[in-house]
């Protein structure tokens, strides 16, 4: 029984050393959005056009947006057709686009647009979202995006407070030992755990980068409604945006509830180590970024996935209380470790019960 619960409590959970935002950047997939012309006729000749070359970029294999297309004639549906098309109580005029956001949003009530050429442009990519792309690549651990409000006094005081606070994280945390670079493997031994070992060519740094949005910037629009979930913002005050990995956010949080310690938090949790678990557990979501994240970091591995808790409290919280930032995540223990406990478990119940048939057994003879 001793070894028993000896076994138990060996067996837990290991963190890989590759800091949370570099795993995300390497091995996480983006999530696909969805985005559906409707329509009652044919689209106008140019925005078909467009179209047209967008469905054969994104069926490439190369394709470089986190996004699937379809186009809804409703005069060649059916009624019933009709009514299984979420989000069209929405629509006031035609064309119209409707841009659904991944399943891992669990949000079924997607973003409605003008179903015009310019309007298709801006939900495709915008020069925020390329500077984020370009951020990311280049090594920035967390991109933080500061959405102003009509309050300047209030922006500049978040910008300044997210300086300090970003300035004193870049001293404060170093990486996690063990991280192994790729051409370093041979180099290293043969025990080498690939967990550990990056999958690119990126500088990998504690870096932070801070980007400024106007509410009322117009090639933004379709950036702030993905960014803030299509939620209302606030008219007054900033929000405050943390992007990592290949363009995901654990979602937007109020300048009024924002503290140095909170962007601290959330600076050591991204730049730590990471505990195996599922992306899909992760309360935040992926934009919609026109990047080709496996060609610019020369990689196709895309392996285990990971889960992050929630760093900062969002617009969804109804709770003015940060959840706790689980660091070291040593109270959850992931499939495999189960597998392995349960094999333990069977292979101890089968030792005893072989020992007990023996004694048994001699005790007869």
């Amino acid at each position: 029984m001793r070894l028993l619960l000896f076994l138990v409590l060996s067996i837990q959970p290991f963190a890989c050393q590759v800091p949370v935002f570099r795993y995300a950047l390497e091995r996480w997939q983006s999530d696909q959005f969805r985005l559906q012309l409707i329509t009652q006729g044919a689209p106008p000749a140019d925005l078909e056009k467009n179209l047209l070359d967008l469905q054969t970029e994104l069926t490439s294999p190369n394709s470089s947006l986190n996004l699937t297309l379809e186009v809804l004639d409703l005069n060649k549906l059916k009624p019933n057709q009709q009514l299984a098309v979420v989000g069209l109580e929405k629509i006031q005029s035609y064309p119209t686009f409707l841009l659904h956001p991944p399943e891992s949003w669990n949000n079924p009530s997607p973003f409605v647009f003008p179903g015009d050429q310019s309007t298709l442009q801006s939900i495709l990519d915008s020069p925020l979202r390329h500077r984020i792309k370009n951020n990311l690549l280049q090594g920035e651990s967390i991109v933080w995006v500061l959405i102003e409000g009509s309050d300047q006094a209030a922006n500049e005081a978040i910008h300044q407070l997210l300086q300090q606070s970003l300035k004193r994280a870049q001293e404060e945390i170093e990486l996690p030992d063990g991280v192994i670079q790729a051409d370093q493997i041979g180099k290293v031994g043969d025990d080498v755990d690939l967990e550990n070992v990056l999958r690119s060519s990126v500088p990998l740094k504690i870096s932070f980068k801070i980007e400024r949005l106007k509410q009322n910037d117009p090639a933004e629009q379709a950036l702030l409604k993905i960014l803030t979930a299509n939620r209302p913002i606030p008219p007054g005050e900033p929000l405050v945006v943390p992007i990592f990995g290949r363009g995901r956010t654990p979602a937007p949080l109020p300048g009024s509830r924002i503290t140095s310690e909170r962007i601290l938090d959330a600076c050591k949790y991204l730049c730590g180590a990471c505990s195996c678990q599922v992306k899909s557990g992760n309360p935040g979501y992926d934009l919609l970024i026109k990047a080709n994240w496996q060609e610019k970091l020369q990689s196709g591995l895309v392996v285990i996935e990971k889960e992050l808790p929630s760093v900062l409290p969002s617009l969804n919280d109804q709770s003015q209380e940060t959840q706790s930032l689980p660091l070291h995540d040593t109270g959850n223990i992931g499939s495999s470790n189960k597998f392995l406990i349960a094999l333990a478990i069977l292979a101890i119940l089968a030792l005893g019960i072989g020992s007990f048939v023996l004694l048994k057994r001699s005790a007869k003879n």
